[in-house]
């Protein structure tokens, strides 16, 4: 063979390796994206109207160190692309709020003397008021006896939570319609 076409075949050869460099980079890229699968929570945050953003979650256990959670997906209505992605309707909503939770996969985060607990005092055990009214500490052993006020300890509404590096800073109740 020439030098002509020795040279040919090795352009060939380095072109179609370049291509499938380009084309293996792409699929990796396009891979790489997290799609979420229909079984998961694709957005565990939320807004509220305060700007405020928190992971919502029920709470499954209780430790002096730690909660393991479930978490979920809580749609409002203004979240108009979850509610077509779900097809959700009005009637799936009457209360302006859908709790999205395909899984009941629980995870475990972390407390510390830091965190705050803000919960509803329904019966006035904590803040000797006759109405519910909303109260704050950073006394676990507080916030454990007010979960224990609670069939099996076990809230049947989501808290919200602020995490930071894995660890809780606020744990919120808010009321529920």
């Amino acid at each position: 063979m020439s030098k002509n076409v020795n040279k040919k075949i090795g352009i060939y050869i380095l072109a179609g390796i370049i291509l499938l460099v380009i084309i293996i980079a792409i699929s990796v890229i396009a891979t790489g994206k997290k799609v979420p699968q229909s079984g998961e929570v694709s957005n565990p945050t939320f807004t509220d109207e305060d700007g405020k953003v928190y992971v919502a979650a029920f709470l499954k256990e209780m430790t002096e160190n730690n909660l393991m959670v479930d978490v979920i997906e809580f749609i409002t209505d203004d979240n108009e692309e979850k509610i077509r992605e779900l097809n959700l309707t009005e009637d799936d909503m009457p209360d302006g709020y859908y709790i999205y939770n395909p899984d009941t996969e629980t995870i475990v985060w972390k407390l510390d003397a830091q965190t705050v607990y803000t919960f509803i005092d329904w019966n006035g055990d904590f803040s000797d008021s006759e109405y519910p009214e909303e109260y704050t500490t950073t006394d676990v052993q507080e916030f454990k006896k007010y979960i224990e006020t609670y069939e099996n300890a076990t809230p049947g509404m989501p808290f919200f939570f602020q995490i930071e590096d894995d660890v809780i800073r606020l744990v919120l109740e808010k009321p529920f319609a």
